[in-house]
């Protein structure tokens, strides 16, 4: 009743600029885990552990009830299909002779990249919790235990998270583009640097942007935006890096001497030393990659027990 209470205020301020989807889904986990943890003992008691299971995916239903549909009024709210649609065109008129008019504002494509973010990793952490709750129960029927953990991953709030997923796939393709194009278009020399500020620039965007992926906890996620990060890596950024270095006569210019001798000679210095930092970079980006990915797969539902344990106590 709570959880459709909080549902029912939540689309009554839906014309407002801000609404708490997160939060909404968060009071919705919390009471599930809450009730699971508190009632245990009283469930085990009275029907043994299968119980307990039972319990669980009875309260399971209620997650692809409600959670299902805030995910889809989240999806809604943000017009998430039409965002994706124009983000699609524009990629496509990029494409074209002339290009295309100018795409979705990168910096709203972000926000909304930090809101889907932080519901995927509230579904990922709900459902580790619960699948681990069961698994961790020793006196179970052993035909019950595939039976329960494969509802949470077929369920109906499951299915809308793949769709939440698959826009988050595409707004963080189109943010990850966007900005790096953007380092590049602006690039300029740094005083007192080796190389000039693209470098610097792309490889941030790059790592925030695999950071985020990797956090969804979502493998697909993941291998979407690495392969986009790759791509970008060996196409556009490689192509700027290679662009001074064959510029015409440079060579010349070096040799014949003049005014000019100087910048010119610190032209080539600071395109080799883009190249040179560029590859130690992305060693440095890999390496990264690999540390962040062995972490989340072991610790990223545990905050969430050290969560309920003190909303217990």
């Amino acid at each position: 009743m709570r959880s459709r209470m909080e549902f029912e205020q939540l689309v009554e301020t839906m014309d407002q600029r801000n609404v708490n989807f997160v939060g909404c889904l968060t009071n919705l986990f919390k009471d599930i885990v809450l009730a699971i943890e508190e009632n245990s003992e009283i469930l085990s008691g009275l029907c043994g552990e299968d119980g307990i299971v039972y319990a669980i995916c009875e309260l399971q239903e209620e997650c692809d009830s409600r959670g299902s549909v805030i995910l889809k009024k989240y999806m809604e709210y943000r017009k998430l299909a039409k965002l994706s649609s124009e983000i699609n065109a524009h990629n496509t008129n990029m494409l074209s002779v002339g290009g295309g008019p100018e795409g979705p504002d990168p910096r709203e494509v972000e926000l909304y990249l930090e809101e889907i973010l932080s519901l995927m990793q509230l579904g990922e952490d709900y459902t580790e919790f619960t699948i681990s709750k069961i698994k961790g129960l020793t006196s179970v029927d052993p035909e019950l235990l595939p039976r329960a953990t494969k509802a949470f991953r077929s369920g109906s709030f499951s299915k809308v998270a793949q769709d939440l997923t698959g826009f988050y796939v595409i707004l963080e393709g189109f943010f990850m583009l966007e900005n790096v194009r953007k380092a590049i278009r602006i690039d300029e020399y740094v005083p007192d640097s080796l190389t000039t500020s693209m470098v610097d620039d792309v490889f941030y965007v790059l790592q925030s942007c695999l950071r985020r992926a990797i956090s969804t906890s979502n493998i697909s996620s993941v291998v979407a935006v690495l392969s986009g990060a790759s791509s970008l890596l060996g196409n556009e950024y490689h192509e700027a890096l290679q662009q001074k270095i064959r510029e015409p006569n440079l060579g010349a210019k070096l040799f014949f001497g003049g005014v000019g001798v100087q910048k010119t000679g610190t032209e080539i210095a600071t395109a080799l030393n883009n190249m040179d930092v560029s590859s130690e970079y992305v060693l440095k980006l890999k390496h990264e990659i690999e540390e962040q990915c062995g972490e989340v797969s072991d610790v990223y539902f545990y905050y969430l027990k050290i969560y309920i344990t003190n909303e217990i106590h």
